[in-house]
């Protein structure tokens, strides 16, 4: 990589441990980055790294996976995950997971965004677009750290309800910023994303993983969801849909999931990311199990039955059902932590739900439904002119469509201050309750690891 490996080192091991690593200042060239030419910004922004965003462990934190086997004495992250502890990293001397990650990817981008004006090559619109590309990668790796690390947004508190520190600077000799509120991180996501559009390229980007205008309307429309202002949220949703370039994907076509394209490749792709070590087998919870309507084939396409020798499942009998038979386990594209057509028909579904557009709300939803039952029975459309029951069938096919995307624990974490989720327990392997999430616990706002406050310890834990 055209980046200096010693110097990302430096620089995370600076933002755990504050100013007190002077060792590390001693790391040649000092807080300098080995890049030059256009060409050398642009494979950073095509570095591995910046490919995947948000955490898989937040999947493991949800209602919708079981781990039957779980044993006292594991301290693995799945497990401490698995069981809202308040360290995920049982190891103080380890880099910190979803921490780590996120702020190496945030280094990266703000390489990127300090420097490429200052490169040897390349035209001004060129600089521009790089810039504005890596505006929009910073946005979205703060965009999951607010709602990870922080409460859910609430407009009466978020000027004073602390985030996480908003790091914009590749100095390593700088002290770790103090944690900005979650109001300030939300400005500076939204103001850094609109500062980016005029310069990103229009439409999609061939390589999903980088920025575009399309890219940026829909992480937009994610975070005006995920802050409660529906009416931008679904506006921005919008917008992200007008490439006619985007559709859904219609899972009849596939005769197996291998069949179907890869997320780089994927039509219903908008913004594409994968997860952050990777946990792509899960168990899933019988409860959230039994929520599938018949035929829909997303349990063919991303599901097996360990009972039967790991084969799709086509139907599940409950009757005969134990804990740990059905895992997700995608044996063609792993789900995408970015942004995707789906979200956005979804968010457009729930803002209109929640606006009384019933007729708008049930159009996105059918469509989506359409695409993921089998067609070998006519689809039923699903009608009603219930308020909160269009509602509550938007919510669960947001459970269906986004499973092991990341989305669940966030849209847990928005739904519980509605209260909307329930006590949530784990069991052992005999069935004994072992723990419990109750409904608006603090555990649903990550602590800041052991090792960041050690280094910086005016820093106020959550």
């Amino acid at each position: 990589m055209i980046f200096h490996k010693h110097y990302i080192l430096a620089f995370l091991l600076i933002l755990v441990c504050g100013t007190s690593c002077k060792k590390f200042l001693d790391i040649e060239p000092r807080g300098k980055v080995m890049l030059k030419t256009i060409s050398d910004f642009d494979l950073l922004l095509n570095g591995r790294g910046l490919t995947s965003s948000g955490n898989s462990y937040l999947n493991l934190m949800t209602d919708e996976c079981d781990k039957p086997a779980i044993k006292s004495d594991d301290y693995s992250s799945d497990a401490l995950s698995y069981l809202w502890q308040e360290q995920l990293t049982a190891d103080a001397g380890k880099p910190p997971v979803i921490w780590t990650e996120a702020y190496t990817n945030i280094y990266v981008y703000n390489a990127v965004i300090n420097q490429v004006e200052n490169a040897t090559t390349g035209s001004v619109l060129e600089k521009k677009k790089l810039k504005a590309e890596a505006l929009l990668g910073r946005a979205f790796e703060y965009l999951y750290l607010v709602n990870m690390y922080a409460k859910p947004y609430n407009k009466a508190t978020a000027d004073v309800d602390l985030s996480v520190p908003f790091v914009n600077s590749t100095d390593i000799t700088t002290k770790t910023p103090a944690r900005a509120t979650v109001n300030f991180m939300y400005n500076q996501i939204l103001n850094d994303i609109n500062a980016a559009l005029p310069d990103l390229m229009k439409g999609n980007n061939p390589n999903k993983f980088r920025g575009s205008v399309n890219a940026a309307y829909s992480v937009l429309a994610r975070a005006y969801f995920w802050k409660n202002d529906y009416t931008e949220a679904e506006k921005y949703a919008v917008l992200a849909l007008a490439d006619p370039a985007n559709g859904l994907l219609d899972l009849n076509t596939f005769a197996a999931p291998g069949d179907m394209p890869a997320m780089i490749a994927s039509k219903q792709e908008i913004y594409a990311r994968y997860g952050t070590t990777p946990i792509q087998t899960l168990a899933s919870d019988i409860n959230f199990l039994k929520t599938f309507s018949e035929g829909d084939l997303r349990l063919k396409m991303y599901y097996v039955n360990v009972s039967l020798n790991y084969a799709p499942v086509e139907t599940i009998d409950f009757t005969k059902l134990k804990r740990g038979d059905i895992l997700f386990y995608p044996q063609g594209p792993v789900p995408s932590f970015g942004t995707s057509v789906a979200e956005m028909k979804l968010i457009i579904a729930e803002a209109a739900a929640r606006s009384g557009n019933l007729s708008l709300a049930l159009t996105h939803l059918n469509e989506l439904r359409l695409s993921r039952m089998s067609n070998k029975k006519p689809y039923q459309p699903y009608e009603s002119s219930d308020p909160e029951m269009v509602l509550q069938q938007i919510l669960m096919e947001r459970r269906h469509e986004l499973a092991s995307s990341g989305m669940r624990w966030i849209d847990m974490r928005r739904l519980d201050v509605e209260k909307r989720i329930p006590a949530i327990n784990r069991f052992d392997a005999n069935g004994k309750i072992i723990m419990t999430l109750q409904p608006n616990s603090k555990q649903y706002v990550l602590k800041i690891p052991t090792n960041v406050l050690g280094f910086n310890p005016d820093m106020p834990q959550n």
